[in-house]
């Protein structure tokens, strides 16, 4: 049994036209599935990221705190401590920070310092429209030496010290998550 349409079967296979079907759909419901609310506190959107870099041959480190979504902050707080030994003392008790910067309603945070090397402690809070609270918090210490970063984690623990060559640099590093009345 043929059909009228069956003439244009060898231009339109069927697999080809399911598939331009298939996307003409995504196309129409993809603005009805994405959110325009902001996202609620401990979703993956407001999860906050410190991201480090230095230009190859620069004397400045630059310290990004951010969200993985577009996501305004309650608050950042950065305090870094810039007369650090290396290798990082082992414990994080055993750093002095300075005096933080306190941040509010903000979407990005940029400290830069030329001491090498520094220890950077971070807390980024996000508040959701229901009120609902949420901290991420941070503490890396960095030196630079060789064309090298070497890392050194406090906070989140169980991560490992690393080193990344400059040129592969950006790097980012997840905070942890910690509860409203919760601590690190």
């Amino acid at each position: 049994m043929t059909g009228p349409l069956d003439s244009l079967r060898p231009y339109f296979p069927t697999p080809f036209v399911a598939i331009v079907a298939l996307l003409l759909v995504l196309i129409v419901l993809t603005p009805n599935l994405l959110s325009t609310a902001a996202p609620s506190a401990g979703s993956l959107a407001t999860e906050a990221e410190l991201v480090v870099d230095r230009v190859v041959g620069g004397n400045t480190t630059h310290f990004y705190v951010r969200g993985l979504g577009e996501v305004r902050y309650a608050s950042i707080v950065v305090s870094m401590s810039t007369h650090l030994a290396w290798p990082a003392p082992t414990a994080v008790a055993n750093v002095s920070f300075g005096a933080p910067t306190t941040t509010h309603n903000v979407l990005v945070v940029l400290v830069s310092t030329m001491a090498n090397p520094v220890a950077v402690n971070v807390t980024a809070t996000y508040v959701d429209s229901a009120g609902a609270q949420v901290t991420f918090v941070g503490v890396f210490a960095f030196d630079v030496a060789g064309g090298v970063l070497y890392e050194t984690p406090y906070f989140p623990s169980g991560t490992a010290s690393t080193s990344t060559p400059l040129d592969d640099l950006p790097l980012s590093f997840l905070l942890e998550t910690v509860p409203a009345g919760g601590s690190p």
